[in-house]
């Protein structure tokens, strides 16, 4: 397949991006760059010289704050609010942005959402001033209301998705309400999961040998270590595989929901769990099946119907193997 034009030109600003990627972690750590940091990270046969023009391209037409250290061959920043000028967006997309920014604007951790309106900002002053007021204006049209139970334990999300990025242990205080009790933990973050307004967390727990999945409200105490955790298989798709929120384990097994009244005039509005169908078996009566690994969050999911929905009882349902509030 012929390549296409504009190959180099990406190339090229993919290195840009690393090197101001680079440039920052190496800032963070209170440590310049080297040349040959900078080229390992580069890689792809990128030799000594390219690197220097790309260093000058950046310094004198993007305006880069970049030192160098001759004595030393380092490289660093001396202003760390300077970014790398955005690829330029037209008003559609800042608006789909901006409505995607507002919408999970009320799951996020306070500190995620600044940085998004942080970043909303610094994108809108790229367009016109007319542009601008236009895109504030729709938004003020749109809400979106959360549900009405949202979690606590948000304070604990950044330590975590850093120490996901970066691979580093944490060490907890975890409380068990199955036991009334709180348990010490060492536990390798892996994945984070946000399920009807709450956040999770999934990872392997060294006091187990297992790999529960643990729910922030009921972290007490979280500190990220130095240690860089032994990388483990984990595949997130497999782990939730034929779940529907955060229960997961048991075997494959088909439910069917009797729907009435209700519940069965309004299903056409609503967006059913992956896989299942609806069957109208008479006026306001319809069965909803599928299948799922564990029918505990299906049944929460048939709550919702307020006593219109009913798990038929021949069918066998099996009680939850892993839940968030994991046992020792």
């Amino acid at each position: 397949m012929a390549r296409k034009p504009y190959s180099k030109f990406r190339s090229r600003l993919w290195k840009l991006v690393e090197i101001d990627r680079q440039l920052r972690e190496q800032l963070r750590r209170g440590r310049p760059c080297t040349t040959k940091s900078l080229l390992e990270a580069l890689g792809d046969g990128t030799d000594e010289r390219t690197l220097r023009r790309l260093i000058e391209l950046m310094r004198i037409d993007l305006g880069a704050p970049i030192e160098y250290d001759r004595s030393q061959h380092t490289y660093k920043y001396t202003h760390p609010n300077w970014i790398v000028p955005n690829v330029h967006l037209d008003e559609a997309q800042m608006q789909a942005l901006a409505t995607a920014v507002k919408a999970i604007r009320p799951v996020l951790p306070q500190s995620l959402s600044d940085q998004l309106d942080d970043l909303l900002a610094k994108l809108m002053d790229a367009l016109p001033e007319s542009t601008r007021d236009e895109i504030r204006h729709a938004q003020g049209q749109i809400e979106f209301v959360p549900g009405p139970i949202l979690s606590k334990g948000s304070q604990w999300f950044e330590p975590l998705h850093q120490a996901i990025s970066r691979r580093l242990a944490v060490d907890m205080r975890y409380y068990v309400p199955n036991k009334d009790q709180e348990t010490e933990r060492r536990f390798d973050p892996y994945y984070l999961r946000n399920y009807q307004g709450t956040w999770y967390v999934v990872g392997y727990d060294y006091l187990t040998g297992y790999w529960p999945i643990f729910n922030l409200a009921r972290i007490r105490a979280l500190t990220v270590s130095e240690e860089f955790y032994e990388i483990r298989p984990f595949d997130a798709a497999k782990y939730f595989k034929n779940t529907l929120g955060v229960v997961v384990g048991g075997e494959l097994q088909t439910v069917r929901i009797r729907l009435t009244g209700y519940a069965a005039q309004t299903i056409g509005e609503r967006i059913l769990p992956r896989g299942f169908t609806y069957k109208a078996t008479g006026p306001n009566e319809g069965i909803l099946s599928g299948q799922v690994a564990n029918a505990f969050d299906l049944m929460q999911w048939a709550a919702s119907f307020q006593g219109d929905a009913e798990i038929l009882p021949h069918e066998s349902v099996n009680g939850p193997r892993n839940m968030p509030d994991t046992d020792d």
